[in-house]
C-alpha cells in the first residue's frame, strides 16, 4: 500500500475516491483550487479523541479551537457531536453564539482579551474565562459588578517547560514564554488574594495550560502536569479547589509534520526537501496523554482526599487536520535534464496558504495510478517566486498538464490563514451523507474590492 488507507482513500481504476466521491470529478465540478471536507472524518476524530480519555476513567470535555478552521458548516458538524468552542476573539464569540452554543459550551482564552469580549463572556456565562494577569481579573471584577453576575474564571499558568533547541513545538509552555502566571510570583499571589476576597464576583473553576503545537510525544505533557500539581498545591493552601484542569491542545496527527528550525534552514538554504513524519507510535499519543493525566492527577487527588478534576482539551489540528484535503490542478510541467522537474499548479504557499512552507503534507495524484516509475518534482503555485511552494523533491507518477494533485491534512489553518494575494480564495465542499455540498463559494473579483470606497 502507498499510505492512502491512512486517510480512507481508495482507488477505483485510475481515480482516487474519498468517502465514495471521485476527487478528479469534484475538481471538474467545482474547479480548483478546492478544499474538500469529510464530515465523517471530523466526527470520527472527535469520537476517537473522547474515547482515549474516557478509557482512562477521566471525565473530559472537548472544545475545538475555532481559530484553527472557522468554517461555519464544519463547526456546525462538530458542535452537533457535542464539541464546545475554544475562542480568542469577538468574531469567534459571535460565531459560537450564531451556531447556537450556550455559555456552558464556550471557553475563552487569549493573552489580550478585548473588554467587549470579556463583557460578552460574563454575560453569556462562559464555562471558563482563562485569566492571564491580575489586570484582567480587575476588569472582570468591574464587569461582574456591573452585570450582577459571577465570572467563571480559570487561571492560565506557565508550566515552565525546558526550552528545546531548534524546536518550536513547546515554545508556548516554556519558561521563557511571557504567557501565564508563574508559581510563587507576586502576581500569582495577588491573583489568589483577589479571587478569595471577591468570591461574590468570581466563580473559580480551575487551571489552564497550553504548551505548544505539533507535539508528537507525551513527555512535554507529563512535564507540564508535574508543574501543574505544584500550582494546585498553592491553590489548596489558599482554600481554592480546582474542579477543572484544562490541558490545552497542541496534539499533532501522525500523517502531518511541522518542520523545525533546522529543517527550515535545510529547505531554504540548500533546497533539501521536508522530511515525512515518523509515524512510529504516534497514533497512541492521545492515549498516552490521557494515561498521564489519569496517573498523575489520580494519585494526587487520592493522596489529598480531593475529587479528580474534570479534564478540558482544546484540540485544533488533531481534530480537523486530516478531515480536509486540497485539490490543485497541474498547469505546466518543465522537465529538467538533471535534478527534479518543475511543476506549476494553481495554488501554493504565497498564493494560497503559507502553511505549505512550514509543514510536510502527503500528496497523491488523484487521476493517475501509481506505477513503479516515480519521478522527482519541485511543485510550485502560479506566482513568479520560488516561495509559492507546494513541495520540494516529491516523488510522484509522471505528471502532465491537467493532472489533479490531492494535498492531504489541510484542515488546520489553511482556511483561517489563507490569502487572496494572487486572486480569489478557493471554494470549500463538504462530503456528507453520500453527497457533496458547497459550503463556501469561491471568492469573486467583486468580493476582493467590496470594502473599497467608491471603486
Amino acid at each position: 500500500m502507498n499510505g492512502m488507507e491512512r486517510w480512507n482513500l481508495g482507488r477505483l481504476g485510475k481515480d482516487i475516491y474519498w468517502d465514495g466521491h471521485n476527487l478528479a470529478r469534484l475538481a471538474a465540478l467545482y474547479g480548483t483550487p478546492l478544499f474538500v471536507v469529510s464530515r465523517k472524518r471530523l466526527e470520527r476524530s472527535f469520537e476517537q479523541m473522547k474515547k482515549a480519555f474516557l478509557a482512562e476513567g477521566l471525565d473530559v470535555d472537548v472544545f475545538f479551537s475555532f481559530k484553527t478552521n472557522p468554517l461555519p458548516q464544519a463547526l456546525k458538524a462538530l458542535t452537533a457531536c457535542g464539541v464546545g468552542a475554544e475562542i480568542i476573539s469577538e468574531f469567534e464569540m459571535w460565531l459560537a453564539r450564531r451556531l447556537g452554543l450556550g455559555g456552558d459550551r464556550i471557553l475563552v482564552n487569549g493573552p489580550l482579551k478585548p473588554r467587549a469580549l470579556l463583557d460578552q463572556a460574563v454575560e453569556c456565562g462562559a464555562r471558563m474565562i482563562n485569566v492571564e494577569t491580575t489586570a484582567e481579573l480587575h476588569v472582570l471584577k468591574e464587569i461582574a459588578e456591573k452585570l450582577g453576575k459571577k465570572a467563571n474564571i480559570g487561571l492560565r499558568i506557565n508550566p515552565g517547560l525546558k526550552k528545546r533547541r531548534l524546536q518550536f513545538t513547546t515554545t508556548t509552555g516554556s519558561s521563557s514564554s511571557p504567557i501565564g502566571f508563574r508559581r510563587l510570583s507576586e502576581e500569582w499571589n495577588a491573583a489568589l488574594k483577589l479571587i478569595k476576597e471577591r468570591r461574590d464576583l468570581f466563580q473559580f473553576r480551575g487551571l489552564h495550560f497550553h504548551i505548544g503545537t505539533g507535539i508528537c510525544s507525551p513527555a512535554p505533557y507529563r512535564e507540564a502536569l508535574t508543574h501543574a500539581l505544584s500550582f494546585m498545591d498553592s491553590l489548596l493552601e489558599n482554600g481554592l479547589s480546582p474542579e477543572i484542569l484544562d490541558i490545552g491542545g497542541g496534539f499533532n496527527i501522525p500523517t502531518l509534520k511541522e518542520i523545525n528550525l533546522w529543517e527550515a534552514a535545510r529547505l531554504f538554504l540548500w533546497n533539501k526537501p521536508q522530511e515525512p513524519p515518523d509515524a512510529k507510535n504516534r497514533p497512541t499519543l492521545l492515549r498516552e496523554v490521557a494515561r498521564a493525566c489519569a496517573d498523575q492527577l489520580g494519585g494526587y487527588a487520592q493522596a489529598r482526599g480531593i475529587s479528580l478534576p474534570k479534564i478540558f482539551i482544546e484540540p485544533g489540528r488533531a481534530l480537523s487536520g486530516s478531515s480536509q484535503l486540497l485539490l490543485l490542478t497541474v498547469n505546466s510541467v518543465r522537465e529538467r535534464p538533471a535534478g527534479p522537474s518543475s511543476v506549476f499548479c494553481d495554488g501554493g504557499a504565497m498564493s494560497l496558504s503559507q502553511i505549505l512552507i512550514s509543514e510536510y503534507h502527503a500528496i497523491f495524484v488523484a487521476n493517475k495510478p501509481e506505477t513503479g516509475q516515480l519521478k522527482k518534482y519541485n511543485i510550485f503555485g502560479s506566482l513568479p517566486t520560488p516561495l509559492d511552494l507546494v513541495s520540494f523533491q516529491r516523488r510522484l507518477p509522471p505528471l502532465s498538464r491537467g493532472d489533479i494533485l490531492a494535498v492531504m491534512d489541510t484542515g488546520a489553518y489553511f482556511t483561517s490563514l489563507g490569502n487572496n494575494f494572487a486572486g480569489p480564495r478557493p471554494a470549500v465542499v463538504m462530503l456528507e451523507n453520500g453527497t457533496s455540498v458547497l459550503i463556501r463559494r469561491r471568492e469573486t473579483f467583486e468580493d476582493l474590492v467590496a470594502r473599497d470606497i467608491e471603486f
